[in-house]
């Protein structure tokens, strides 16, 4: 990842006219771009520069957890200047919040015009080695597809762009197109990826591909497609990278999290960030720092969990490495001010006067995205639900998590249901904070019941949930420019 990191000129054709809300039309890039290898080299590279573009408002950020709120893992402040975080914890999320026109909306759609550059030009380019054309490719179309899934499972009908010519006239298209799309770029990403990068953990791999792919079809086995036909595709492709891939569970929980550790076997792929010291560019991310401390720590109580989920979270390891309970001013989180646990995972490199510490708000940590563990677990899953009833190796998959975790086995004889709720509740504790609850309950159809569980001292829900809040309102500005994103 390295050269990726340390490319100079990564805005080479992503400057502002890669941001929606700019009222301009006409092509993205020039032709004449588009000769060498090297030129689509640095190409790829800008698509991995907008990824990790934005620190306050990108995937790096906490306002990523925005449209997610309405989750029964984290929660924010009642009062304050949280509003943001707020409209959605309280399913209440309007077309003109801008954490949620940020990191769910604008952010994303950047990298898929910096990746449509790649893909509508790369055969002008002169191959000497055309296996590593379609490398360079290959990568385009995973950031691409990793893109629209995320925002597809956000806003449902969204505008389906795969040139490089601004259209401001464009229709929303069918959840379906998209995820077609999406599987596309995933079988060619799988078929052209190689197994493994020297010295570049953060570009995909055949097996970031295959386990990314079969997240999709989990999704898409759900809520609103409930195309039950790709919990089967879902699991083989688990299956095969659980079989077959060099990743693993690591033995002990805590130990996925330490900077020191990043990009250890578990992690199959994650969003890279790096500092000035390391990489001469300076690609913070802020989930850690002041933005997930308490204020007892000098912290801006941006997220942190809900007290329901904390109370409900099975004992053990896990749960000693999943929230952060004891502040270093030696007071409990019950003493704090907002009587809430905090987010332990994304502390190491935050903390002030530790050697790894970056600064008070940013740190050169990583989003993992996509770990070993939840491969297993959607093999699981997947498993369950594509033919009827869980087999042995779906109870080993998600017992392998389970042992990490210090607890017992899950009791044998499960039928295809209840197994997978067992496996959707096993995600939720394995995955806490880590951006997939709210989907999961999304697709399980189970939003409407977490609602009840929250604690006394949680936020309260004064809204009936429909699935009008299961999905978010396009930004308004965005619906100004084009009408036809309002229909």
């Amino acid at each position: 990842m390295k050269k990726i990191r340390n490319i100079t000129i990564l805005i080479l054709l992503l400057s502002s006219c890669q941001k929606l809300e700019e009222n301009l039309q006409g092509s993205l890039v020039n032709d004449v771009f588009f000769r060498t290898e090297s030129d689509l080299d640095a190409a790829v590279t800008a698509i991995y520069s907008r990824l990790v573009s934005d620190p306050w408002n990108g995937f790096g950020s906490t306002r990523v957890w925005v449209p997610l709120m309405g989750a029964d893992d984290l929660t924010t402040l009642s009062g304050g200047n949280k509003q943001d975080f707020k409209e959605f914890d309280l399913f209440a999320g309007t077309s003109q919040n801008g954490a949620m026109r940020n990191s769910g909306w604008r952010i994303p759609y950047s990298v898929i015009y910096a990746a449509n550059n790649v893909i509508a030009n790369y055969q002008k380019v002169s191959a000497s080695d055309p296996e590593n054309i379609n490398k360079l490719v290959a990568q385009a179309r995973f950031l691409r597809a990793f893109s629209y899934f995320w925002i597809v499972r956000i806003f449902g009908e969204i505008p389906l762009i795969t040139s490089v010519e601004m259209n401001y006239n464009v229709d929303k298209s069918p959840v379906k197109d998209v995820y077609d799309l999406i599987i596309a770029d995933l079988t060619y990403a799988k078929e052209h990826l190689p197994p493994s990068w020297q010295g570049a953990p953060g570009r995909p791999t055949v097996w970031s591909a295959k386990s990314l792919l079969a997240q999709v079809y989990l999704t898409m086995g759900g809520w609103p497609l409930k195309d039950e036909t790709k919990y089967a595709l879902a699991a083989a492709e688990a299956k095969d990278v659980i079989d077959h891939s060099p990743h693993d569970i690591l033995p002990n929980f805590a130990d996925i999290w330490p900077l020191s550790n990043e990009n250890n076997k578990e992690i199959v792929w994650a969003i890279q960030f790096c500092s000035v010291e390391k990489c001469n560019s300076p690609y913070y991310m802020t989930h850690g720092g002041y933005t997930t401390m308490p204020s007892e720590e000098s912290g801006w109580d941006d997220v942190f969990f809900e007290l329901g989920f904390y109370k409900r979270f099975p004992e053990g390891i896990r749960k000693n490495g999943t929230f952060h309970t004891q502040f270093t001013n030696g007071i409990s989180f019950e003493q704090g001010s907002t009587k809430h646990p905090y987010i332990a995972k994304y502390r190491d490199g935050t903390e002030k006067g530790k050697p790894s510490y970056e600064n008070d708000f940013m740190t050169s940590r990583n989003m993992n995205y996509l770990r070993f563990a939840e491969v297993l677990l959607i093999y699981a899953e997947a498993q369950a639900m594509a033919d009827g009833a869980p087999n042995a190796d779906a109870y080993k998959a998600i017992n392998r998590v389970r042992f990490r975790a210090g607890l017992n086995d899950l009791v044998p004889g499960l039928g295809k249901m209840p197994f997978r709720d067992s496996v959707v509740a096993e995600r939720g504790w394995e995955l806490a904070a880590e951006f997939s609850r709210w989907f999961d309950l999304v697709r399980t159809e189970k939003v409407e019941t977490v609602k009840a569980l929250k604690d006394p001292l949680d936020m309260k829900i004064d809204v009936d949930i429909t699935k009008k809040q299961y999905q978010s309102p396009i930004p308004d500005y965005d619906v100004l420019l084009n009408p036809k994103l309002a229909k």
